[in-house]
Protein backbone atom coordinates (compact mmCIF):
# COMPACT_ATOMS: atom_id res chain seq x y z
CA UNK A 1 0.00 0.00 0.00
CA UNK A 2 2.98 2.28 0.66
CA UNK A 3 3.85 1.96 -3.09
CA UNK A 4 0.12 3.02 -4.03
CA UNK A 5 0.24 6.18 -1.71
CA UNK A 6 3.84 7.08 -2.80
CA UNK A 7 2.80 7.01 -6.66
CA UNK A 8 -0.93 8.89 -5.65
CA UNK A 9 1.41 11.60 -3.28
CA UNK A 10 3.51 12.23 -6.48
CA UNK A 11 1.17 12.21 -9.08
CA UNK A 12 -1.06 14.93 -6.70
CA UNK A 13 1.88 16.72 -5.90
CA UNK A 14 2.85 17.20 -9.75
CA UNK A 15 -1.02 17.97 -10.37
CA UNK A 16 -1.07 20.59 -7.53
CA UNK A 17 2.19 22.40 -8.06
CA UNK A 18 1.46 25.03 -10.22
CA UNK A 19 -2.06 26.33 -8.26
CA UNK A 20 -0.79 24.92 -4.67
CA UNK A 21 -0.78 28.13 -2.74
CA UNK A 22 -4.59 28.35 -3.99
CA UNK A 23 -6.22 26.12 -2.31
CA UNK A 24 -9.94 26.86 -4.16
CA UNK A 25 -8.39 26.97 -6.94
CA UNK A 26 -6.58 23.61 -6.79
CA UNK A 27 -9.92 21.98 -5.53
CA UNK A 28 -11.39 23.37 -9.14
CA UNK A 29 -8.88 21.65 -10.52
CA UNK A 30 -8.63 18.64 -9.07
CA UNK A 31 -12.87 18.30 -9.72
CA UNK A 32 -11.83 19.63 -13.73
CA UNK A 33 -9.73 16.07 -13.72
CA UNK A 34 -11.52 14.13 -12.18
CA UNK A 35 -14.63 14.50 -13.86
CA UNK A 36 -12.83 14.14 -17.25
CA UNK A 37 -11.53 11.15 -16.34
CA UNK A 38 -14.73 9.89 -14.65
CA UNK A 39 -16.60 10.27 -17.97
CA UNK A 40 -14.52 8.94 -19.83
CA UNK A 41 -14.04 5.86 -18.14
CA UNK A 42 -18.02 5.50 -17.63
CA UNK A 43 -18.19 6.12 -21.24
CA UNK A 44 -15.93 2.94 -21.71
CA UNK A 45 -18.03 0.83 -19.28
CA UNK A 46 -21.22 1.37 -20.70
CA UNK A 47 -23.51 0.41 -23.49
CA UNK A 48 -24.12 4.44 -24.31
CA UNK A 49 -26.91 3.58 -27.22
CA UNK A 50 -28.94 1.18 -24.55
CA UNK A 51 -28.64 3.65 -21.73
CA UNK A 52 -29.42 6.25 -24.11
CA UNK A 53 -32.99 4.66 -24.56
CA UNK A 54 -33.28 3.39 -21.12
CA UNK A 55 -32.79 6.71 -20.23
CA UNK A 56 -35.74 8.27 -22.13
CA UNK A 57 -38.00 5.61 -21.18
CA UNK A 58 -37.20 6.56 -17.78
CA UNK A 59 -37.95 10.42 -18.09
CA UNK A 60 -41.06 9.35 -20.36
CA UNK A 61 -43.05 7.41 -17.76
CA UNK A 62 -42.22 10.32 -15.31
CA UNK A 63 -43.83 12.49 -17.72
CA UNK A 64 -46.80 10.28 -17.78
CA UNK A 65 -46.99 9.83 -14.72
CA UNK A 66 -47.95 13.33 -15.23
CA UNK A 67 -50.32 13.14 -17.38
CA UNK A 68 -52.60 10.39 -15.79
CA UNK A 69 -52.14 11.35 -12.07
CA UNK A 70 -55.76 11.13 -11.99
CA UNK A 71 -56.52 7.56 -13.23
CA UNK A 72 -55.38 5.14 -9.95
CA UNK A 73 -55.44 2.05 -12.44
CA UNK A 74 -52.79 3.63 -15.16
CA UNK A 75 -50.79 4.87 -12.98
CA UNK A 76 -50.35 1.64 -11.31
CA UNK A 77 -49.33 0.43 -14.02
CA UNK A 78 -46.81 3.23 -15.69
CA UNK A 79 -45.02 3.17 -11.64
CA UNK A 80 -44.27 -0.70 -12.67
CA UNK A 81 -42.69 0.07 -16.12
CA UNK A 82 -40.62 2.91 -14.44
CA UNK A 83 -39.51 0.56 -11.57
CA UNK A 84 -38.57 -2.09 -14.41
CA UNK A 85 -36.72 1.27 -16.80
CA UNK A 86 -35.04 2.13 -13.99
CA UNK A 87 -33.69 -1.34 -13.02
CA UNK A 88 -32.71 -1.59 -16.43
CA UNK A 89 -30.62 1.75 -16.14
CA UNK A 90 -28.43 0.66 -12.80
CA UNK A 91 -28.15 -2.82 -14.53
CA UNK A 92 -26.59 -0.88 -17.44
CA UNK A 93 -24.80 1.95 -15.10
CA UNK A 94 -23.22 -0.92 -12.40
CA UNK A 95 -20.14 -2.04 -14.43
CA UNK A 96 -18.78 1.67 -14.52
CA UNK A 97 -19.87 2.55 -10.70
CA UNK A 98 -17.10 -0.75 -10.03
CA UNK A 99 -14.55 0.53 -12.95
CA UNK A 100 -15.04 3.86 -11.08
CA UNK A 101 -14.66 2.79 -7.26
CA UNK A 102 -11.13 2.21 -6.84
CA UNK A 103 -9.55 5.67 -8.83
CA UNK A 104 -12.49 7.64 -6.62
CA UNK A 105 -11.44 6.10 -3.57
CA UNK A 106 -7.90 6.89 -4.04
CA UNK A 107 -8.74 10.69 -5.44
CA UNK A 108 -11.14 11.11 -2.00
CA UNK A 109 -8.19 9.69 0.33
CA UNK A 110 -5.72 12.03 -1.41
CA UNK A 111 -8.30 15.56 -0.86
CA UNK A 112 -8.83 13.88 2.71
CA UNK A 113 -5.37 14.44 3.43
CA UNK A 114 -5.03 17.52 1.69
CA UNK A 115 -7.98 19.32 2.65
CA UNK A 116 -8.85 18.12 5.81
CA UNK A 117 -5.76 19.17 7.95
CA UNK A 118 -2.37 21.44 7.35
CA UNK A 119 0.80 21.13 8.33
CA UNK A 120 2.53 22.70 11.75
CA UNK A 121 3.60 26.68 11.55
CA UNK A 122 6.41 27.67 13.41
CA UNK A 123 5.10 28.47 16.97
CA UNK A 124 2.56 25.82 16.77
CA UNK A 125 2.74 23.07 19.27
CA UNK A 126 1.35 19.20 18.20
CA UNK A 127 1.29 16.24 20.69
CA UNK A 128 2.82 12.64 19.15
CA UNK A 129 2.50 9.47 20.56
CA UNK A 130 3.29 5.81 19.19
CA UNK A 131 2.06 2.72 21.09
CA UNK A 132 4.22 -0.05 21.06
CA UNK A 133 2.71 -3.88 19.66
CA UNK A 134 1.96 -6.09 22.69
CA UNK A 135 5.02 -8.24 22.94
CA UNK A 136 7.28 -4.56 22.68
CA UNK A 137 5.42 -2.93 25.51
CA UNK A 138 5.81 -4.13 27.97
CA UNK A 139 9.09 -2.16 29.05
CA UNK A 140 8.63 1.53 28.06
CA UNK A 141 11.31 2.88 29.92
CA UNK A 142 13.76 2.61 27.31
CA UNK A 143 11.38 4.91 24.88
CA UNK A 144 13.35 7.90 24.00
CA UNK A 145 13.04 10.45 20.84
CA UNK A 146 15.73 11.87 19.57
CA UNK A 147 14.86 15.49 17.51
CA UNK A 148 16.75 17.95 15.34
CA UNK A 149 17.24 21.59 16.66
CA UNK A 150 14.58 23.57 14.62
CA UNK A 151 12.15 21.07 17.34
CA UNK A 152 11.75 21.19 20.76
CA UNK A 153 10.60 18.54 23.23
CA UNK A 154 8.53 20.49 25.49
CA UNK A 155 7.43 17.87 27.48
CA UNK A 156 7.99 13.94 27.71
CA UNK A 157 8.53 11.32 27.26
CA UNK A 158 4.69 10.23 28.83
CA UNK A 159 4.99 6.89 29.20
CA UNK A 160 1.18 4.89 29.37
CA UNK A 161 1.87 1.50 30.73
CA UNK A 162 -1.66 0.26 30.33
CA UNK A 163 -1.93 1.22 26.81
CA UNK A 164 1.61 0.83 25.78
CA UNK A 165 2.12 4.01 24.38
CA UNK A 166 4.79 6.75 24.68
CA UNK A 167 4.01 11.28 24.14
CA UNK A 168 5.98 13.87 23.56
CA UNK A 169 4.62 17.33 23.04
CA UNK A 170 6.98 18.72 19.98
CA UNK A 171 7.07 22.71 19.35
CA UNK A 172 8.11 24.28 15.98
CA UNK A 173 10.51 26.69 15.92
CA UNK A 174 11.84 26.90 12.37
CA UNK A 175 9.89 27.28 9.06
CA UNK A 176 10.85 23.43 7.62
CA UNK A 177 10.22 19.84 8.11
CA UNK A 178 11.89 17.89 10.96
CA UNK A 179 12.72 14.21 10.89
CA UNK A 180 12.32 12.93 14.57
CA UNK A 181 13.73 9.16 15.34
CA UNK A 182 12.00 7.40 18.14
CA UNK A 183 14.13 4.75 19.82
CA UNK A 184 13.64 2.26 22.70
CA UNK A 185 17.52 1.77 24.28
CA UNK A 186 19.48 1.23 21.04
CA UNK A 187 16.62 0.04 18.62
CA UNK A 188 15.34 2.52 16.23
CA UNK A 189 11.92 1.73 16.57
CA UNK A 190 10.48 4.36 13.30
CA UNK A 191 11.27 7.85 11.68
CA UNK A 192 8.63 10.27 11.43
CA UNK A 193 8.98 13.63 9.47
CA UNK A 194 6.90 16.22 11.40
CA UNK A 195 5.07 18.08 8.49
CA UNK A 196 6.01 21.97 8.78
CA UNK A 197 5.08 24.81 6.11
CA UNK A 198 4.41 23.41 2.56
CA UNK A 199 1.15 24.38 0.76
CA UNK A 200 -1.17 21.07 0.14
CA UNK A 201 1.09 18.40 1.31
CA UNK A 202 -0.76 15.16 1.95
CA UNK A 203 -0.77 14.66 6.10
CA UNK A 204 -2.20 12.51 8.51
CA UNK A 205 -2.89 12.09 12.21
CA UNK A 206 -3.11 8.78 12.85
CA UNK A 207 -0.92 5.61 11.04
CA UNK A 208 -1.46 2.04 11.51
CA UNK A 209 0.06 -0.80 10.48
CA UNK A 210 -3.36 -2.33 8.63
CA UNK A 211 -3.50 -2.05 4.63
CA UNK A 212 -6.66 -0.22 4.46
CA UNK A 213 -6.11 1.72 7.07
CA UNK A 214 -2.65 2.96 5.21
CA UNK A 215 -4.79 3.26 1.66
CA UNK A 216 -7.64 5.85 3.02
CA UNK A 217 -4.45 7.91 4.85
CA UNK A 218 -2.17 8.47 2.53
CA UNK A 219 -0.61 11.24 4.57
CA UNK A 220 -0.06 9.39 8.07
CA UNK A 221 2.75 8.32 9.43
CA UNK A 222 4.32 5.10 7.73
CA UNK A 223 4.23 1.75 9.72
CA UNK A 224 6.02 -1.60 8.98
CA UNK A 225 3.13 -4.27 9.07
CA UNK A 226 6.25 -6.30 11.32
CA UNK A 227 7.69 -3.44 13.13
CA UNK A 228 7.56 -3.04 16.78
CA UNK A 229 5.05 0.41 16.63
CA UNK A 230 1.57 -0.68 15.83
CA UNK A 231 -0.10 2.91 15.92
CA UNK A 232 1.72 6.46 15.71
CA UNK A 233 -0.25 9.96 15.74
CA UNK A 234 0.17 13.70 15.79
CA UNK A 235 -3.01 16.14 16.33
CA UNK A 236 -2.06 18.44 13.44
CA UNK A 237 -4.05 22.10 12.88
CA UNK A 238 -7.65 21.69 10.94
CA UNK A 239 -7.64 22.90 7.36
CA UNK A 240 -10.12 26.02 6.30
CA UNK A 241 -10.87 26.85 3.13
CA UNK A 242 -12.99 29.66 1.57
CA UNK A 243 -14.37 29.70 -2.20
CA UNK A 244 -15.35 32.84 -3.06
CA UNK A 245 -15.90 34.14 0.26
CA UNK A 246 -17.86 31.18 1.50
CA UNK A 247 -16.14 28.57 3.53
CA UNK A 248 -17.03 24.73 2.83
CA UNK A 249 -16.10 21.35 4.01
CA UNK A 250 -13.42 20.13 1.28
CA UNK A 251 -16.17 16.80 0.32
CA UNK A 252 -19.03 19.50 -0.16
CA UNK A 253 -16.77 21.30 -2.55
CA UNK A 254 -15.48 18.57 -4.59
CA UNK A 255 -19.07 17.28 -4.94
CA UNK A 256 -20.10 20.71 -6.05
CA UNK A 257 -17.33 21.59 -8.26
CA UNK A 258 -17.35 18.16 -9.89
CA UNK A 259 -20.72 17.79 -10.30
CA UNK A 260 -20.91 21.06 -12.27
CA UNK A 261 -17.81 20.26 -14.44
CA UNK A 262 -19.25 16.76 -15.31
CA UNK A 263 -22.10 18.50 -16.32
CA UNK A 264 -21.08 21.26 -18.18
CA UNK A 265 -18.40 18.73 -20.25
CA UNK A 266 -20.30 15.45 -20.95
CA UNK A 267 -21.75 17.11 -24.29
CA UNK A 268 -18.15 17.91 -25.34
CA UNK A 269 -16.73 14.25 -24.24
CA UNK A 270 -19.70 13.35 -26.01
CA UNK A 271 -20.80 11.00 -22.95
CA UNK A 272 -24.91 9.80 -21.93
CA UNK A 273 -25.68 9.65 -18.12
Amino acid sequence: MNFVNNGMNKLFDVLLAPVAAWPALAMVLVALVTAVWALLLFKAATNQKKLDVTRDRLFGHIYEMGLYQEHLSVVGRIQWALAKANLRYVSLTLPALLVLLVPMVLTIAQLDSRYSLRPLAPGEEAVFSVTLAEGAAADLSGVRMAAPSGLQIKAGPIRDRATGSVAWRLAVSEASEHDVVVWNGEQELMRYTVPVGGKLPAVGEKGRTDWLHTLLYPGAPELPSNGVVSAASINLPDRSTKYLGVRLDWMVAFMVFSLLVGLAIKDVLRVSI
